[in-house]
């Protein structure tokens, strides 16, 4: 170990032990006078005392950053118990302080280790919605880390406290051996259990530049790679910025477009096909199953933004809107999903952004943006992508398909040796070139030079 490695291990060491006193000496001062209070009647034999406490705490500490596993496994039953005694002495306190006042504050525990989930029952005139809008002010007063709150039963609600930042550290994005179910594992949730994203629904990431779009992008990609070398899934990439992204992991992708002419070539070919399989499966078939001969066709879009609002030639933008809107309207059934990130969420932006129905935020600008893409109820329900560290990147907020509060989420770190390893692992057999499209202006001209020619 280094000096700087060491001095930053002590230093991390101090900085624990005072703020762990510092935290004794607020919620429980009247402990610490009582253990001040022996120590100076026995300070004969103090030193002893102390040495004794002293290697009792250096030994449970060392375990627990050894041996975290086993560690917890004993003492995280004794957190536990603690913390819900805590809870239960100050649950009246807390729902008076948070404008939740109830006349007979009925707590249940349900559950205490690795989170504390507690349920009661609502009063005369209360919601869930206004424990919701509530969320944050409860979480402050139990100091914990996360909250989620929702409805338990039609006349209970349930509330999950966590109290360590699992999604704190960086962990790396995975590859699965294979695709299992309608979701893909993509990173962690807030309670430490796995993220899965379906796969059916249209997704729309939205995130500041260094939010971790690039995570989610690749972890889900990755989570598809094996239905992509059995030939049931398709990826269909688009990347204006030249291919910066995709072309990273080109092996996994059928098609690639890197230039605004590619991607209107490659959508409007996408709409051709789905037309093709919505006739051949009009009073068949209602929903889409992957198949080698029938695969899912997944479009992956970098930057959506730069394809609907940034272009400089309005006829390929417009074009490549038109048939944008009709994979988003008519994709789901036959088999056609869009995945797209961007960084500016505003509808004059993306005008479908109303057609994604799977929406992720990650590190956003302001609370504005948050709800643009959350919506108000979520944020209200403590999702604050405006809030979160640019040093957690991939974090953020994901709103289940099917309702419910807003979830905490963290994708895992794909780096670029992981993406070529994987795109040669699992490369597609089957790719394709797109021709890109000449615009409209560009073919007038040269009707009109030819005019010019013959005359």
């Amino acid at each position: 170990m280094t000096l700087s490695k060491t001095a930053a291990t002590a230093w991390s060491e101090t900085r624990f032990w005072v703020n762990l006193l510092a935290w004794l000496s607020k919620r429980h001062p009247g402990h610490v006078v009582v253990a001040l209070a022996l120590v100076w009647l026995a300070w004969g034999s103090a030193p002893t005392a102390i040495a004794v406490a002293g290697a009792f705490m250096v030994v449970a500490r060392s375990w627990m950053l050894l041996r975290p596993g086993s560690y917890w496994r004993l003492a995280g039953p004794i957190v536990g118990r603690y913390r819900a005694q805590i809870a239960r002495l100050e649950w009246v306190d807390a729902l008076a302080s948070c404008g939740l006042a109830n006349e007979r504050p009925a707590l249940r525990v349900v559950s205490r280790w690795p989170r504390l989930v507690l349920r009661t029952r609502l009063a005369g005139g209360q919601t869930i919605a206004g424990f919701e809008q509530q969320a944050e002010a409860l979480r402050s007063c139990f100091g914990a880390s996360q909250i989620r709150v929702e409805p338990d039963g039609t006349r209970d609600v349930r509330i999950s406290l966590a109290f360590e930042d699992v999604l704190g550290e960086p962990f790396a994005a995975t590859v699965p051996r294979r695709v299992r179910g309608a979701s893909v594992v993509i990173g962690r949730e807030w309670n430490g259990s796995d993220w899965a994203l379906p796969i059916g629904p249209h997704t729309l990431v939205a995130g500041c530049s260094g939010s971790g779009k690039g995570a989610v992008l690749w972890s889900f990609v990755f989570g598809l790679a094996p239905a992509v070398r059995d030939s049931r899934i398709q990826l269909h990439g688009i990347d204006l910025k030249g291919g910066m992204e995709i072309l990273m992991g080109r092996g996994l992708f059928t098609t690639v477009a890197t230039s605004q002419a590619e991607a209107v070539a490659l959508l409007e070919l996408l709409v051709q096909w789905l037309q093709r399989r919505t006739r051949q499966y009009a009073g068949h078939v209602r929903s889409h199953e992957p198949t080698t001969d029938d695969p899912l066709h997944v479009i992956v879009i970098d930057e959506l933004a730069a394809l609907t609002a940034y272009s400089i030639d309005r006829e390929l933008q417009r074009r490549a809107d038109v048939a944008l809107n009709i994979l988003l309207s008519q994709g789901r059934a036959p088999g056609f999903v869009v995945f797209a990130c961007l960084q500016d969420p505003r509808k004059d932006v993306v005008p479908a952004r109303g057609l994604f129905t799977q929406m992720v935020g990650l590190r956003l600008k302001d609370s504005s943006e948050s709800t643009m893409v959350l919506g108000e109820a979520a944020v209200q329900a403590g999702a604050h992508c405006h809030r979160l560290s640019v040093d957690v990147p991939g974090t953020g907020y994901v709103v289940p398909e099917a309702g419910g509060p807003p979830v905490k989420v963290r994708a895992g770190y794909a780096s670029d040796e992981l993406i070529r390893e994987t795109a040669t692992m699992f490369a597609t057999p089957t790719t394709l070139s797109v021709l890109p499209v000449r615009p409209e202006h560009q073919r007038r001209g040269r009707r009109a030079d030819r005019a010019s020619d013959n005359v």
